[in-house]
Order: structure tokens, then sequence, then C-alpha cells
């Protein structure tokens, strides 16, 4: 009887062991050999941080990769996403708030670029232009290049770059100039300060409908950096010259300690002013 059980089992767990021999799984990702980028990328900063690969570009302007996709088995796809960084997502530090500025003159485009494609087989040489939109958002953008196989094996951390994009008719930033406070204070939680100044440009602050005048401010003992409600975004009553006059309250919830309070100004294109800092001791 126990021969006859074994030998009934024994056809099974052969069957077994040649399909788990015979069915590897495939986790080596695809892999991208750059052939050549125009234009050649730079390094730059970008939210603070040196990158070594940054494309510069303007309105209009093409960017092009020459790439050959490989992988072990065989390919299946390949995204290409090009997306604003106007917040430093990924990078830490605060930015100029959101804002919607309606009925601007020569509103300015966001760069956005989501393309998917099937490729097939172990090797995949791909030329792409992509061309920027003529008025454009000026500021950061992330580039990403991204290829899946069709074990969906995929690296999705490589190929991860920055651009940097003017606008063709206005690349010159704002300017801030601060009248009061002084450079450096001290205040107590639940008193006010008053920001007096102008912010100027040679160019219409309104024009394009990105331009705002804010106020954040870094906490020194964390690093977070906090955006305020004290945004003045740029209407198209404003011309080249803004005139500021505005009382913040320091917030009874903040820890005494130090900050550093900063006031920052984007102008129509969204060229990005010089931040004007104020280094500020809150006391109970």
């Amino acid at each position: 009887m126990n021969k006859l059980k074994i030998n009934h089992l024994l056809p099974i767990i052969i069957f077994f062991v040649i399909g788990c021999n015979g069915g590897d799984v495939d986790v080596t990702p695809p892999s991208m050999e750059v052939i050549s980028y125009t234009p050649v990328p730079t390094e730059e900063e970008i939210c603070g941080t040196q990158e070594p690969l940054v494309f510069q570009l303007a309105g209009d302007g093409e960017l092009t990769f020459d790439v050959i996709f490989s992988d072990n088995d065989a390919l299946s796809q390949y995204k290409v996403d090009i997306h604003n960084n106007f917040d430093c997502h990924g990078h830490g530090g605060g930015t100029a708030p959101s804002i919607a500025v309606p009925n601007i003159a020569n509103q300015t485009v966001d760069w956005t670029v989501l393309d998917i494609q099937d490729i097939s087989g172990t090797s995949a040489p791909i030329i792409k232009t992509l061309t920027v939109p003529p008025n454009v958002t000026a500021g950061n953008y992330h580039f990403h290049i991204q290829v899946i196989d069709e074990s969906g094996n995929d690296s999705p951390f490589v190929n991860f770059h920055s651009l940097k994009i003017k606008n063709p008719l206005d690349d010159v930033p704002p300017q801030i100039n601060v009248q009061a406070p002084a450079s450096s204070f001290s205040i107590q939680k639940g008193e006010a300060v008053n920001f007096v100044g102008q912010v100027t440009d040679e160019r219409s602050l309104s024009d394009g409908g990105n331009g705002v005048l804010y106020l954040a401010y870094t906490d020194l003992s964390s690093g977070n950096t906090f955006t305020t409600d004290k945004a003045f975004p740029f209407d198209e009553n404003v011309d080249t010259n803004f005139n500021f006059d505005f009382e913040y309250t320091i917030p009874q919830t903040l820890v005494a300690g130090d900050y550093r309070f900063s006031l920052g100004a984007n102008d129509g294109v969204r060229n990005v002013a010089s931040f004007v800092l104020f280094d500020v001791e809150i006391t109970n």
C-alpha cells in the first residue's frame, strides 16, 4: 500500500520540479544607452542643489535625444515625462504659492509631455525631438525617460534630469526693494511686523499671468519652510511697479526660536526674483 502511494506521488513531484526549474522569472531591468542629447546638458543649480545634467532651453526650442533601449529578454514600452518643478518637489525648500489670475494678456503655457510608446525585441534605437511651447512658462522642469520590459521591470530613478526653461519674450527677473523691516529683528509671538517696499521689472509684472509677491519663513531648528497666507497676485492693473505695504502677525503656534523670513516674487512669465531674507528671533 505504501509503495503504491509513493508511485502515484512521484509523477506529481517530478512535474512540480520540472515546472519550477523551467519557468525562470525575469528580474533584470532594461537599460538605456545615450548616444546624444541636443542641447548638451550642463551642470547647473536647481532648487539650491548642483545637478550634473541640466538642459537649458527657451520657448520654441527643441530637445532631441538619441538613445538605444536594451533588454535581456523583451522590451515593452518607453515613456517620456516632462512636467514643471516650480514647487521644487523632491528637492525640499519653499516656493511661490499657486495662484489663479483670470483675464491676463499673453497667458503662458506650462510645458507638459506624457508620451508612452510600445517597443519590442531586445534592442530599440530611438531618436525623438520635443518642442518647447512658444510662450512657455519660465522655470525649472523635470525630464524623465523610463523604459519597461515585458516582465514589468524598470529603473524608475535612472535617466531623471532637470530643465531650465526661459520665456523668449522676457528672461529678466523682477527686483524686490524693501524699506521695512530691518534685515534682522526680534519679535514676540502675537505681534505684527510691517513689510514695505516695491517690486519692479522692465516689463509688465502681470503680462503672462504668473506674477505674485509672497512671504514665507523657515524654522532654522528643523529646516522646514512654510508659505504664509500673505500672497499678492499681480492682476492686469499692475504694470512695471508694484508697491506693497502689508502686516503679518506672528502666529502664537510658532515655537520660540530663530527663523528666516523671505519675500519672494515672480513676474508674469515666472522669472524668479532674488529673495529678500530677514533673520528673525521669535520670543514668547
